[in-house]
């Protein structure tokens, strides 16, 4: 389960900008998540919210775009959402095109309180 894994990273990076912001609360932190990703939502969730506890983000929402696989077609240049990396293009039913979104896995934003108001937080 490399959800568990991927919340981590998430948190360090949440407590390592908040401590350079002043250490305040991180509040929400919004995460672009790309289809391809292979990450499930609901469990990504759950591992931020155990790792969030002790730290500046416990209490923290984390709020997840979902981004659909985008391809370009190698053969016609047509670019749009399609379900898999494999499926024909709508256009000229080629197989197969560059990926232009659906892999991203980005933390985009953190809303922060002001370190006055998060005393006593690690």
């Amino acid at each position: 389960m490399h959800e568990v894994a991927v919340a981590q990273r998430i948190v360090e990076a949440l407590v390592d900008t908040a401590g350079r912001h002043g250490g305040g609360r991180v509040r929400i932190a919004r995460l672009d998540l790309g289809a391809l990703t292979c990450v499930d939502p609901e469990s990504l969730t759950f591992a931020f919210d155990v790792g969030c506890r002790g730290t500046c983000a416990e209490g923290c929402r984390l709020e997840i775009t979902r981004l659909p696989l985008v391809l370009r077609c190698f053969a016609c240049g047509d670019e749009g959402p399609r379900d898999g990396p494999v499926d024909p293009c709508p256009r000229c039913k080629a197989i197969g095109g560059e990926v232009r979104q659906g892999r991203e896995l980005r933390l985009t934003t953190l809303e922060l309180d002001e370190a006055s108001q998060a005393e006593g937080v690690a």
